[in-house]
């Protein structure tokens, strides 16, 4: 398996105040020992979703030793007036995920509609992922929807929409800690999912539900490297890095994780 992050802990420094450089995390990234990182789509500035500009991030990560894991997006197709403006922005992610040289997707499944029944919007979202599956594969993309809050936390829900989707291009981006949002158990999900894992985020919660360093929080880590390594997964895990801020506190996690890894 090869390790890389998206350093949650980092994101007010990446996103909002931009004390932070992309450049930065990257040789953060590189000192740690990391294979590669996450394209995270928040990190680009609107003067920097260019096809030139998204070249040379592309090339500084690269040139920096380290690969892109994933391009990390969202979606939301659970406002159907909206659909064809979110097949283009999933469309824009797989061309964006091209420059980056990665050939993984994260989506979300977004948020319930209101005044309509879960059972509408689980299959509104399923019709608008299948929307965007020939377009990435034809890019040479796999699409990797995640266990991420609202909708896909509940295992029942998340089933549900790839029972919906019923196409096995559709692959999972599996989150350690997302369902316990809805009081479910990710180690459950694992299992369930575990053939359709193309990318893992390596997060970890307090009982409380707040984010922590792996490892000091309630994540059935030892289950789930189990479960992957009987799936012979060999794919990118990725360390979801919460909890303090800090290179120590990311450090820590990583050993964490590589304890697992061997």
């Amino acid at each position: 398996m090869k390790l890389s992050c998206i350093p949650i802990c980092f994101f007010d420094d990446l996103i909002h105040t931009r004390t932070m450089t992309l450049s930065d995390w990257a040789q953060m990234a590189h000192r740690l020992g990391l294979d590669g990182i996450e394209m995270y789509k928040p990190y680009l500035r609107e003067d920097e979703q260019d096809r030139d500009s998204m070249s040379c991030i592309s090339d500084m990560i690269h040139s920096a030793g380290l690969e892109v894991s994933m391009f990390t997006s969202y979606a939301d197709f659970s406002q159907p007036e909206f659909y064809d403006k979110q097949i283009a922005s999933i469309q824009w992610d797989i061309d964006a995920a091209v420059i980056f040289r990665t050939s993984i997707v994260r989506l979300t499944a977004g948020g319930w509609c209101k005044g309509q029944s879960p059972e509408w919007t689980l299959r509104s979202v399923a019709k608008g992922l299948r929307a965007c599956l020939g377009y990435a594969e034809e890019k040479g993309v796999m699409l990797a929807l995640e266990d991420h809050p609202d909708v896909g936390t509940r295992i029942a829900d998340f089933m549900r929409i790839l029972e919906l989707v019923d196409d096995e291009r559709l692959k999972v981006n599996l989150d350690t800690s997302n369902p316990m949002v809805s009081g479910d158990d990710s180690v459950e999900l694992a299992k369930l999912v575990s053939g359709r894992i193309v990318h893992v985020h390596l997060s970890d919660r307090s009982a409380d539900l707040e984010h922590q360093v792996a490892g000091e929080g309630v994540v059935d880590f030892a289950s789930i490297f189990r479960i992957l390594k009987e799936a012979e997964y060999k794919g990118w895990v990725s360390l979801e890095a919460g909890g303090r801020k800090g290179e120590d506190s990311i450090r820590q996690a990583l050993n964490f994780i590589r304890y697992h890894l061997r």
